[in-house]
């Protein structure tokens, strides 16, 4: 009886362990669309700048990025091997 009484207890705590994983999973999944959703609709951290452009183009993108994002740091590269 007392090992009947063990086998129900451990398949009810095994149901509800499953249950309580698939609501998890269900929440997480929830998250990442979320997550992946907003990411989609942010603007670029970070702007590429083609060569040819005058001093005031320069100027003009570096202002509009600007306003778009709150803290700004400008790395200059001359196109050789990125290591930062």
């Amino acid at each position: 009886m007392a090992e009947l009484l063990l086998i129900v207890s451990l398949l009810g705590i095994f149901a509800f362990g499953f249950y309580l994983m698939s609501r998890l999973d269900r929440f997480l999944e929830e998250n990442r669309k979320a997550l992946l959703k907003e990411n989609e609709s942010r603007e670029p951290s970070e702007i590429l700048l083609p060569q040819g452009l005058s001093e005031s183009e320069i100027l003009c993108e570096i202002r509009r990025f600007r306003e778009t994002h709150g803290n700004v740091d400008i790395i200059l590269s001359d196109g050789q091997k990125n290591d930062f």
